[in-house]
Protein backbone atom coordinates (compact mmCIF):
# COMPACT_ATOMS: atom_id res chain seq x y z
CA UNK A 1 0.00 0.00 0.00
CA UNK A 2 1.49 3.48 -1.06
CA UNK A 3 1.60 6.56 1.25
CA UNK A 4 0.15 9.73 0.63
CA UNK A 5 3.03 12.08 -0.96
CA UNK A 6 3.51 15.29 0.84
CA UNK A 7 5.69 18.26 -0.70
CA UNK A 8 8.27 20.88 1.29
CA UNK A 9 5.83 23.10 3.03
CA UNK A 10 5.81 26.96 2.00
CA UNK A 11 7.78 29.25 3.74
CA UNK A 12 5.24 32.55 5.26
CA UNK A 13 4.37 34.79 2.75
CA UNK A 14 4.59 32.35 -0.67
CA UNK A 15 1.89 30.62 -2.18
CA UNK A 16 2.01 26.69 -1.61
CA UNK A 17 2.39 24.95 -4.91
CA UNK A 18 -1.00 22.43 -5.60
CA UNK A 19 -1.09 19.28 -3.02
CA UNK A 20 1.34 21.03 -0.64
CA UNK A 21 0.67 22.20 2.94
CA UNK A 22 1.76 25.66 3.70
CA UNK A 23 2.44 26.16 7.46
CA UNK A 24 3.50 28.78 9.66
CA UNK A 25 6.83 28.73 11.57
CA UNK A 26 6.34 28.06 14.92
CA UNK A 27 6.34 30.98 17.29
CA UNK A 28 9.96 31.18 19.46
CA UNK A 29 8.96 30.46 22.90
CA UNK A 30 9.11 33.20 25.29
CA UNK A 31 11.33 32.73 28.46
CA UNK A 32 9.82 34.32 31.71
CA UNK A 33 11.93 35.74 34.14
CA UNK A 34 10.43 34.64 37.04
CA UNK A 35 11.77 31.96 39.39
CA UNK A 36 10.28 28.59 39.55
CA UNK A 37 7.60 29.75 42.70
CA UNK A 38 6.48 32.28 40.27
CA UNK A 39 2.65 32.34 39.32
CA UNK A 40 3.92 33.33 36.02
CA UNK A 41 6.03 31.14 35.21
CA UNK A 42 3.90 28.57 36.27
CA UNK A 43 0.52 29.42 33.75
CA UNK A 44 3.29 29.83 31.33
CA UNK A 45 4.69 26.68 31.44
CA UNK A 46 1.14 24.99 31.45
CA UNK A 47 0.09 27.54 28.46
CA UNK A 48 3.57 26.06 26.56
CA UNK A 49 2.93 22.16 27.63
CA UNK A 50 -0.76 22.52 26.32
CA UNK A 51 0.54 23.97 22.73
CA UNK A 52 3.04 21.37 22.83
CA UNK A 53 0.91 18.52 23.05
CA UNK A 54 -1.63 19.51 20.44
CA UNK A 55 1.69 20.10 18.46
CA UNK A 56 2.67 16.40 18.93
CA UNK A 57 -0.61 15.08 17.64
CA UNK A 58 0.31 15.59 13.95
CA UNK A 59 4.04 14.43 13.16
CA UNK A 60 3.68 15.31 9.61
CA UNK A 61 2.75 19.38 10.54
CA UNK A 62 5.99 19.43 13.20
CA UNK A 63 8.49 17.96 10.81
CA UNK A 64 6.75 20.31 7.90
CA UNK A 65 6.93 23.47 10.34
CA UNK A 66 10.60 23.25 10.57
CA UNK A 67 11.27 22.66 7.03
CA UNK A 68 11.75 19.19 6.99
CA UNK A 69 11.15 17.12 3.53
CA UNK A 70 8.06 14.33 4.43
CA UNK A 71 8.67 11.43 0.81
CA UNK A 72 6.88 8.69 0.09
CA UNK A 73 6.91 5.93 2.30
CA UNK A 74 5.89 2.25 1.45
CA UNK A 75 5.52 0.11 4.48
CA UNK A 76 6.21 -3.56 3.64
CA UNK A 77 5.49 -6.62 5.66
CA UNK A 78 8.51 -8.31 7.53
CA UNK A 79 10.60 -11.19 5.72
CA UNK A 80 11.27 -14.18 6.70
CA UNK A 81 14.73 -14.30 8.69
CA UNK A 82 17.03 -16.75 9.70
CA UNK A 83 18.58 -16.66 13.75
CA UNK A 84 22.00 -17.53 14.12
CA UNK A 85 23.53 -18.43 17.86
CA UNK A 86 27.02 -19.59 17.37
CA UNK A 87 29.09 -20.03 20.16
CA UNK A 88 32.44 -21.23 20.32
CA UNK A 89 33.91 -21.84 23.66
CA UNK A 90 37.62 -23.14 24.97
CA UNK A 91 37.74 -25.12 27.83
CA UNK A 92 41.19 -25.42 29.97
CA UNK A 93 42.48 -28.89 31.01
CA UNK A 94 42.24 -29.74 34.79
CA UNK A 95 45.89 -28.14 35.61
CA UNK A 96 47.73 -24.99 34.01
CA UNK A 97 49.47 -25.58 31.09
CA UNK A 98 47.14 -28.53 30.25
CA UNK A 99 45.72 -27.41 26.96
CA UNK A 100 41.78 -26.43 25.90
CA UNK A 101 39.35 -28.61 24.59
CA UNK A 102 36.76 -27.19 22.44
CA UNK A 103 33.08 -26.87 22.27
CA UNK A 104 31.40 -25.22 18.73
CA UNK A 105 28.04 -25.44 18.25
CA UNK A 106 25.47 -23.60 16.56
CA UNK A 107 21.41 -23.36 17.03
CA UNK A 108 19.75 -22.31 13.51
CA UNK A 109 16.23 -20.93 12.98
CA UNK A 110 14.06 -19.34 10.44
CA UNK A 111 11.15 -17.40 11.01
CA UNK A 112 8.02 -17.49 8.84
CA UNK A 113 4.82 -15.33 8.77
CA UNK A 114 1.85 -17.46 10.24
CA UNK A 115 4.71 -20.72 10.57
CA UNK A 116 6.35 -20.16 13.69
CA UNK A 117 10.05 -20.80 14.10
CA UNK A 118 11.21 -23.80 11.82
CA UNK A 119 14.55 -25.87 11.32
CA UNK A 120 17.27 -24.65 9.03
CA UNK A 121 18.34 -27.48 6.62
CA UNK A 122 21.29 -27.86 4.42
CA UNK A 123 23.54 -24.76 5.75
CA UNK A 124 27.14 -24.56 5.79
CA UNK A 125 28.62 -23.66 9.36
CA UNK A 126 32.70 -22.34 9.15
CA UNK A 127 34.54 -20.74 11.96
CA UNK A 128 37.98 -19.80 10.78
CA UNK A 129 41.09 -17.64 12.50
CA UNK A 130 42.92 -15.27 11.27
CA UNK A 131 45.52 -18.32 10.08
CA UNK A 132 42.93 -19.88 8.39
CA UNK A 133 42.74 -22.88 10.64
CA UNK A 134 38.93 -24.02 10.15
CA UNK A 135 36.04 -26.26 12.26
CA UNK A 136 33.08 -26.96 10.22
CA UNK A 137 29.64 -27.90 12.07
CA UNK A 138 27.92 -30.59 11.03
CA UNK A 139 24.02 -31.40 11.57
CA UNK A 140 23.35 -32.61 14.74
CA UNK A 141 19.93 -34.54 15.17
CA UNK A 142 20.47 -34.92 19.15
CA UNK A 143 19.85 -31.26 19.69
CA UNK A 144 19.85 -31.63 23.16
CA UNK A 145 23.83 -31.48 22.54
CA UNK A 146 23.45 -27.80 21.54
CA UNK A 147 22.21 -27.10 24.80
CA UNK A 148 23.57 -27.75 28.58
CA UNK A 149 26.26 -27.03 30.06
CA UNK A 150 28.72 -26.96 27.62
CA UNK A 151 27.12 -24.17 26.24
CA UNK A 152 24.85 -20.77 26.31
CA UNK A 153 21.50 -22.22 26.96
CA UNK A 154 19.56 -20.30 24.71
CA UNK A 155 17.38 -22.93 23.79
CA UNK A 156 16.59 -25.31 21.37
CA UNK A 157 12.82 -26.50 19.65
CA UNK A 158 12.73 -30.39 18.75
CA UNK A 159 12.05 -31.18 15.69
CA UNK A 160 12.27 -34.11 14.02
CA UNK A 161 11.51 -33.44 10.54
CA UNK A 162 14.55 -30.61 10.68
CA UNK A 163 17.81 -29.21 11.55
CA UNK A 164 18.67 -26.77 14.66
CA UNK A 165 21.62 -28.17 15.94
CA UNK A 166 24.79 -28.09 13.95
CA UNK A 167 27.80 -29.04 16.09
CA UNK A 168 31.58 -29.00 15.25
CA UNK A 169 32.63 -32.78 15.88
CA UNK A 170 36.17 -32.71 17.12
CA UNK A 171 37.45 -31.81 20.51
CA UNK A 172 40.62 -30.97 20.13
CA UNK A 173 40.68 -27.20 18.74
CA UNK A 174 42.87 -24.91 16.15
CA UNK A 175 41.73 -21.90 17.86
CA UNK A 176 43.75 -20.32 21.21
CA UNK A 177 43.18 -17.43 23.55
CA UNK A 178 42.82 -14.04 21.97
CA UNK A 179 42.49 -15.57 18.04
CA UNK A 180 40.02 -13.57 15.93
CA UNK A 181 37.03 -15.71 14.92
CA UNK A 182 35.62 -15.34 11.39
CA UNK A 183 31.80 -16.65 11.31
CA UNK A 184 30.48 -17.85 7.47
CA UNK A 185 26.75 -19.47 7.15
CA UNK A 186 25.88 -20.54 3.96
CA UNK A 187 22.55 -21.17 3.22
CA UNK A 188 20.89 -23.24 0.79
CA UNK A 189 19.36 -20.52 -1.64
CA UNK A 190 22.74 -18.41 -1.91
CA UNK A 191 21.89 -16.23 1.23
CA UNK A 192 25.06 -15.65 3.78
CA UNK A 193 25.75 -14.68 7.40
CA UNK A 194 28.99 -13.48 8.92
CA UNK A 195 30.24 -12.50 12.20
CA UNK A 196 33.46 -12.02 13.91
CA UNK A 197 35.02 -12.36 17.62
CA UNK A 198 38.07 -12.24 19.32
CA UNK A 199 38.10 -15.16 21.93
CA UNK A 200 38.95 -13.51 25.51
CA UNK A 201 43.00 -14.23 26.92
CA UNK A 202 43.54 -17.35 29.63
CA UNK A 203 42.68 -16.72 33.59
CA UNK A 204 43.71 -18.84 36.29
CA UNK A 205 42.42 -19.80 39.79
CA UNK A 206 45.86 -18.94 42.08
CA UNK A 207 44.19 -20.43 45.19
CA UNK A 208 42.36 -23.30 43.56
CA UNK A 209 43.50 -26.88 44.93
CA UNK A 210 42.53 -30.04 42.61
CA UNK A 211 43.47 -33.53 42.26
CA UNK A 212 42.75 -34.78 39.16
CA UNK A 213 40.01 -32.66 38.50
CA UNK A 214 38.08 -32.16 42.13
CA UNK A 215 38.50 -30.45 45.15
CA UNK A 216 36.87 -30.75 48.70
CA UNK A 217 34.80 -28.77 51.05
CA UNK A 218 33.24 -29.25 54.32
CA UNK A 219 29.84 -29.09 54.76
CA UNK A 220 28.00 -26.69 55.76
CA UNK A 221 30.89 -23.43 54.76
CA UNK A 222 31.58 -21.43 51.77
CA UNK A 223 34.34 -21.42 49.92
CA UNK A 224 36.10 -18.06 48.15
CA UNK A 225 36.19 -18.64 44.76
CA UNK A 226 38.91 -16.16 42.67
CA UNK A 227 40.21 -16.03 39.57
CA UNK A 228 42.40 -13.62 37.16
CA UNK A 229 41.38 -10.82 35.05
CA UNK A 230 41.21 -11.94 31.77
CA UNK A 231 41.59 -9.78 28.98
CA UNK A 232 39.22 -9.25 26.34
CA UNK A 233 35.98 -9.91 28.93
CA UNK A 234 33.20 -8.28 29.20
CA UNK A 235 31.81 -10.46 32.00
CA UNK A 236 32.01 -14.03 33.58
CA UNK A 237 29.57 -16.25 33.32
CA UNK A 238 29.57 -18.14 35.83
CA UNK A 239 27.49 -21.55 36.76
CA UNK A 240 27.21 -24.61 39.28
CA UNK A 241 24.64 -27.86 38.63
CA UNK A 242 24.24 -28.90 42.28
CA UNK A 243 23.50 -32.73 43.30
CA UNK A 244 22.39 -34.04 46.55
CA UNK A 245 20.40 -31.14 48.00
CA UNK A 246 18.01 -32.39 50.67
CA UNK A 247 14.46 -31.08 50.21
CA UNK A 248 11.39 -32.11 51.89
CA UNK A 249 8.52 -33.20 50.19
CA UNK A 250 6.52 -34.03 52.81
CA UNK A 251 7.41 -37.64 52.72
CA UNK A 252 10.64 -37.71 53.86
CA UNK A 253 14.41 -36.15 52.36
CA UNK A 254 15.24 -36.61 48.89
CA UNK A 255 18.01 -35.88 46.68
CA UNK A 256 17.55 -32.64 44.48
CA UNK A 257 19.51 -31.30 42.06
CA UNK A 258 19.66 -27.08 40.73
CA UNK A 259 21.25 -25.66 38.04
CA UNK A 260 21.98 -22.12 38.59
CA UNK A 261 24.19 -19.37 36.60
CA UNK A 262 25.41 -15.86 37.64
CA UNK A 263 26.71 -13.06 34.87
CA UNK A 264 28.92 -11.11 36.51
CA UNK A 265 29.47 -7.61 34.39
CA UNK A 266 32.95 -6.06 33.53
CA UNK A 267 36.75 -7.54 33.40
CA UNK A 268 37.30 -7.23 36.90
CA UNK A 269 34.62 -8.58 38.74
CA UNK A 270 36.76 -11.97 39.41
CA UNK A 271 35.38 -13.84 42.54
CA UNK A 272 32.57 -15.08 44.10
CA UNK A 273 31.73 -17.09 47.32
CA UNK A 274 30.35 -20.26 46.70
CA UNK A 275 27.42 -21.28 47.07
CA UNK A 276 26.20 -18.35 49.40
CA UNK A 277 26.48 -16.08 45.44
CA UNK A 278 24.00 -18.24 43.61
CA UNK A 279 21.17 -18.34 46.62
CA UNK A 280 21.20 -14.51 46.53
CA UNK A 281 20.26 -14.22 42.74
CA UNK A 282 18.46 -17.15 42.16
CA UNK A 283 15.60 -17.80 44.70
CA UNK A 284 13.32 -14.98 44.01
CA UNK A 285 12.70 -15.54 40.26
CA UNK A 286 14.44 -18.94 39.45
CA UNK A 287 12.46 -22.30 39.17
CA UNK A 288 13.16 -24.26 42.52
CA UNK A 289 11.62 -23.63 45.70
CA UNK A 290 12.46 -20.74 47.63
CA UNK A 291 13.59 -22.60 50.53
CA UNK A 292 15.77 -25.06 48.55
CA UNK A 293 17.72 -21.81 47.06
CA UNK A 294 17.59 -20.27 50.46
CA UNK A 295 19.40 -23.24 52.14
CA UNK A 296 22.88 -22.52 49.99
CA UNK A 297 23.04 -19.35 52.36
CA UNK A 298 24.32 -22.55 54.65
CA UNK A 299 26.08 -24.11 52.69
CA UNK A 300 25.89 -27.35 51.18
CA UNK A 301 25.01 -31.20 52.90
CA UNK A 302 27.67 -34.26 53.31
CA UNK A 303 27.08 -36.57 50.46
CA UNK A 304 26.21 -33.22 48.22
CA UNK A 305 28.77 -32.58 44.99
CA UNK A 306 29.01 -29.94 42.14
CA UNK A 307 30.27 -29.43 39.14
CA UNK A 308 31.20 -25.91 39.02
CA UNK A 309 32.42 -23.61 35.66
CA UNK A 310 33.38 -20.10 34.90
CA UNK A 311 33.33 -18.86 31.74
CA UNK A 312 35.33 -15.35 30.83
CA UNK A 313 32.95 -14.02 27.92
CA UNK A 314 33.77 -11.76 24.84
CA UNK A 315 31.65 -8.37 24.15
CA UNK A 316 28.79 -10.33 21.69
CA UNK A 317 28.05 -13.04 24.37
CA UNK A 318 27.62 -9.84 26.98
CA UNK A 319 25.96 -8.05 24.31
CA UNK A 320 23.38 -10.59 23.37
CA UNK A 321 22.41 -11.92 26.81
CA UNK A 322 23.09 -8.93 29.57
CA UNK A 323 19.80 -7.62 31.74
CA UNK A 324 18.76 -3.77 31.04
CA UNK A 325 17.30 -1.80 33.78
CA UNK A 326 15.91 0.15 30.91
CA UNK A 327 13.36 -2.25 29.63
CA UNK A 328 10.48 -4.07 30.86
CA UNK A 329 11.72 -7.42 29.10
CA UNK A 330 14.74 -7.28 31.81
CA UNK A 331 16.99 -8.52 28.06
CA UNK A 332 18.24 -6.33 25.77
CA UNK A 333 20.16 -8.35 22.62
CA UNK A 334 22.37 -6.60 20.44
CA UNK A 335 23.44 -9.19 17.48
CA UNK A 336 27.01 -9.83 16.31
CA UNK A 337 25.73 -11.60 13.29
CA UNK A 338 24.99 -9.85 10.41
CA UNK A 339 24.35 -10.44 6.38
CA UNK A 340 20.69 -12.47 5.27
CA UNK A 341 19.51 -12.78 8.79
CA UNK A 342 20.65 -11.86 12.24
CA UNK A 343 21.70 -13.52 15.52
CA UNK A 344 25.03 -13.41 17.77
CA UNK A 345 28.68 -15.21 17.43
CA UNK A 346 30.20 -15.84 20.91
CA UNK A 347 33.31 -16.54 22.26
CA UNK A 348 34.44 -17.66 25.53
CA UNK A 349 37.36 -19.45 27.87
CA UNK A 350 36.13 -21.60 30.47
CA UNK A 351 37.71 -23.45 33.75
CA UNK A 352 35.38 -26.31 35.52
CA UNK A 353 36.27 -28.77 38.24
CA UNK A 354 34.28 -31.11 40.34
CA UNK A 355 33.58 -30.34 44.05
CA UNK A 356 33.17 -33.07 46.93
CA UNK A 357 31.61 -32.40 50.19
CA UNK A 358 32.27 -34.00 53.50
CA UNK A 359 34.31 -34.54 56.47
CA UNK A 360 36.68 -37.39 54.43
CA UNK A 361 36.56 -36.69 50.95
CA UNK A 362 40.00 -37.88 49.69
CA UNK A 363 40.68 -34.35 47.67
CA UNK A 364 42.22 -31.39 48.44
CA UNK A 365 40.77 -28.58 50.02
CA UNK A 366 39.59 -26.44 47.33
CA UNK A 367 41.41 -23.42 48.95
CA UNK A 368 40.70 -20.88 51.79
CA UNK A 369 37.02 -20.94 53.32
CA UNK A 370 35.31 -17.70 52.84
CA UNK A 371 34.76 -15.62 56.27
Amino acid sequence: MRGARLGRAATPGSSAPRGEVRLREPARPRIERGGPDSSTWRRRARSRGARRARAALSVATVAAGWGCELVEVEVAAPDDAVVAEVMVLLTSGEAEGDGFGLSASALLQRTRRGSGVQPVDGATVRIANQDGREVVLLPEPRGWLCIGVDSLQWGWRQDETGTFCYRSERTETPFQPEDQLALNVGLPDGSELTGASQVPSGFSMPELRLADGVCAMLPETQQRIDWTPSQGAWGYKSEVRIDGLAADDGDGLRADSVHLELLALGREETGLVFPKAFGLSEYLDGPYSRELILSLRDGLPVGASAVFAVTAIDRNWFNWTRNSSFTFSGVVRIPSVFGDGSGVFATGIRRRFDVMVGDAVEAPACGPEAP
